[in-house]
């Protein structure tokens, strides 16, 4: 493993003030102030990992939280009965093992690198310094944690009422870029068995559905890629399901 200590200064970044910025509303690290989040920071360790390579693996003890910093990482588990399922895939600024470094148990998940990928490395024993030296942080974790449970119920939720139309929307959704620039292209090039695995449906049925999209004009396939041609339409179809 290589790694280092922490510095600030990548040329994607303006410095710690950018990765607050890009940190996820629901990360724990948000419950720490700048000052006590750059020691924090520093004390961890650089890694870099390359395609394919993970970081956190299913049932592995979970001593340590791991923050993306470049590239993009994929989350995934193995059901009871061998099936894949993926999560979903982290973005510079996204936390990640936060809950099974909490809680002491195994890991729920494993953490690959879906493309090379660099993170800092956060131990549990550091992390608990820096959450008991500053009393103040302990209610910011317990608010935000609160917020998390509320957002995954809803999300559980939605996916469950949901036909295959919408739901695979949803999963488009996450994989669209965050602003309307480029050829509509997803953000990721993933091929159809991941689509379903990340949807929760077989690659025929994820294959039959981009199918109709495309002769509706929806969507379109320039190789592997997908590309978005009525992003409207897409989330109005995640947001709202199937019209009655």
């Amino acid at each position: 493993m290589t790694s280092a200590p922490f510095v600030f200064g990548y040329p994607w970044m303006e410095g710690l003030w950018d990765l607050i910025a890009r940190l996820d509303d629901t990360a724990l690290l948000r419950a720490f102030e700048p000052d006590a989040l750059s020691d924090l920071l520093n004390r961890g360790q650089r890694r870099h990992l390359k395609r394919g390579e993970e970081v956190i693996r299913q049932g592995d003890d979970g001593d340590f939280l791991v923050v993306l910093l470049t590239g993009h990482l994929k989350i995934g588990l193995a059901s009871a009965n061998g099936r894949d399922i993926i999560l979903g895939y982290a973005e510079p600024g996204d936390v990640l093992g936060e809950i099974a470094m909490l809680d002491d148990c195994p890991r729920t998940a494993t953490v690959s690198a879906s493309e090379p990928a660099e993170v800092v490395i956060v131990s549990r024993a550091d992390f608990r310094h820096a959450a008991m030296d500053r009393p103040e942080s302990m209610w910011a974790m317990m608010r935000l944690m609160a917020n998390r449970i509320r957002l995954l119920d809803q999300t559980v939720e939605g996916d469950r009422s949901f036909s295959m139309g919408p739901r695979l929307a949803r999963v488009i959704v996450r994989l669209m870029p965050v602003e309307a620039a480029g050829d509509g292209a997803l953000r990721l090039d993933l091929s159809q068995s991941d689509l379903g695995a990340f949807a929760g449906l077989s690659r025929e049925n994820v294959n039959r559905q981009i199918g109709e999209w495309e002769a509706a004009g929806v969507l379109a396939r320039a190789g592997r890629k997908l590309v978005i041609l009525d992003p409207e339409y897409i989330r109005e179809l995640a947001e709202f399901g199937d019209p009655e």
